[in-house]
């Protein structure tokens, strides 16, 4: 209970520290702006994000974001207890609106970080940092994610009937780099690098070596409708080591986006 009481914690101190700012001028439509994002690859399956931010200032905007992980796998089974993330932060523009870079900080519920047999609400977080570039000619995007196990799951014991905490907890990092060239004004193209790892945390990971996931490599094109939507399809070969008789040598990604106001 007082890593949930640590949580709110964070959660009041972040709304009291934006709070003050956006007290100085009402809510204007000018000022905010709201981004679907649906995203469908051959790992996470199809998982939706929304996206929101406030402009503080001209250098300072508040932003938060919600993904709607979909994969059955992820959650229980039946569509029930699907994982959910939700998270807030700070965004800094700089090089005249050039690049952006934002960290936030995510929070997740379900149970496949607290590898229980019960989804949990506030079961881990997730610090998380965005980096973006957009010039006329360029574009490129970092993130980062540490995905990290805050409680632990409940499983049946094995001895004495009744629950007891799972003695392993699941931890991923997760990070992709990008960039790309403006071929013309509906269209760009480039190269994307994504990796995914796990790290075992807990009293029965002693024996549980970190391992990869997977690790992507391959271009992208991405078509620019108009200013507010965009189209981007990526491929390419998964390059990590594995096994001769693991036929997961490629994937694909697939991310529709638009923005309003």
């Amino acid at each position: 209970m007082h890593r949930i009481t640590t949580i709110a914690a964070l959660l009041g101190a972040a709304l009291t520290c934006t709070g003050p700012m956006m007290a100085q001028q009402a809510p204007a439509e000018d000022r905010a702006s709201y981004t679907i994002s649906m995203n469908q690859d051959t790992f996470f399956g199809f998982y939706p994000i929304v996206t929101g931010s406030y402009k503080v200032n001209d250098k300072v905007d508040w932003t938060t974001y919600g993904i709607f992980w979909t994969t059955p796998s992820f959650g229980t089974g039946g569509g029930s207890g699907l994982w959910t993330e939700f998270g807030t932060g700070v965004n800094f523009n700089t090089l005249d609106g050039k690049l952006s870079i934002n960290p936030q900080l995510g929070f997740l519920n379900g149970k496949l970080l607290s590898n229980g047999n019960f989804p949990m609400a506030f079961e881990g977080f997730v610090p998380n940092l965005t980096a973006n570039v957009d010039t006329d000619r360029f574009e490129g995007q970092l993130y980062a994610g540490f995905y990290t196990a805050l409680r632990k799951g409940r499983v049946p014991n094995t001895t004495g009937g009744g629950l007891g905490p799972a003695p392993v907890q699941n931890n991923f990092v997760h990070w992709w780099l990008n960039g790309g060239v403006k071929l013309a004004p509906v269209i760009s193209a480039g190269l994307h690098y994504e990796a995914l790892d796990f790290r075992a945390s807990g009293t029965g990971s002693s024996g549980i070596p970190r391992s990869g996931v997977y690790k992507w490599l391959g271009p992208y094109v991405q078509a620019n409708l108009s200013s507010k939507f965009s189209v981007r399809y990526t491929f390419g070969a998964n390059v990590i080591d594995r096994p001769s008789s693991d036929g997961n040598d490629s994937f694909y990604k697939l991310t529709a986006t638009y923005t309003f106001p």
